[in-house]
């Protein structure tokens, strides 16, 4: 996405959405929203028509494609948001690849030799279904808005997705994890997919993506503690060693006692 211009979310006329704006704005001040040419996300198949940047350096712009109709970019927006809600509120940051210690022969070893792999979309999908398996209910219920955008683009990704012919198990894992997430939010997975060709690896994610997060719903959100345990966990399941990623914002700490479930 590119050529972003500030965009008054106002003027969409959605009392929903200004609430949710206004709530995530007392965690997480001067949130930007851009509406910006119309694109695709880092993996060339996928449509990615709304996304966040700044979350690490905490000054979150919310940047949505000029294509979305009125109804979706509300929809988009509120799920841009929400995400940030997590974060900001709830403690669930994302998590990333620890850069290696200096001096440490091993760390800068291990960095090295696993830099092909797609470490942005399986740590990045590893957090958005963390994430997903609560927003869906939590914009429904708290603010009666239906994410239809989200299930479609699920949907549609997933099919794609599945189907290509990855190189690297990084992939393999990531696409595991949206198969585990588009089970638990729209049905079977072999419905949309041939699911004999899939990988080891694939469902190696699939089947440990069940075993850490299937408990996760908007009524039983995490503490940011456990959700940091259960992502180390899973990924040390797929054969990580857990000292090599990074939570960010790290704000374990401040949003111990807030990130508890209080519904």
């Amino acid at each position: 996405m590119c050529s972003a211009n500030p965009f008054d979310i106002t003027s969409l006329e959605s009392e929903a959405l200004t609430k949710l704006f206004n709530e995530t704005t007392s965690y997480i001040q001067n949130i930007r929203i851009e509406m910006v040419a119309n694109g695709k996300g880092h993996r060339d198949k996928e449509e990615h028509p709304a996304a966040i940047t700044g979350v690490t350096t905490q000054s979150p712009t919310v940047r949505f494609a000029d294509s979305l109709e009125k109804g979706q970019r509300i929809e988009a927006i509120a799920h841009e948001l929400c995400h940030l809600l997590l974060v900001y509120r709830y403690g669930l940051g994302v998590v990333g690849r620890r850069t290696p210690r200096p001096g440490n022969r091993e760390d800068v070893f291990d960095y090295f030799m696993s830099i092909r792999g797609d470490w942005v979309y399986l740590l990045g999908q590893i957090a958005n279904t963390a994430h997903h398996l609560v927003l869906m209910d939590y914009l429904k219920q708290e603010y009666g808005i239906e994410d239809n955008l989200h299930i479609q683009l699920l949907h549609q990704n997933f099919c794609v997705g599945a189907n290509e012919n990855a190189r690297d198990k990084e992939s393999h894992y990531g696409m595991g994890v949206v198969a585990f997430e588009y089970e638990k939010l729209i049905g079977k997975v072999e419905t949309a997919i041939n699911i004999s060709q899939q990988s080891e690896s694939f469902w190696e994610a699939y089947h440990f993506a069940q075993k850490h997060f299937g408990g996760y719903a908007f009524r039983s959100i995490p503490a940011p503690p456990s959700y940091q345990e259960d992502i180390l966990s899973f990924l040390e399941d797929l054969g990580y060693g857990r000292q090599s990623f990074a939570f960010f914002p790290d704000m374990v700490r401040d949003c111990a006692d807030t990130g508890r479930n209080s519904k």
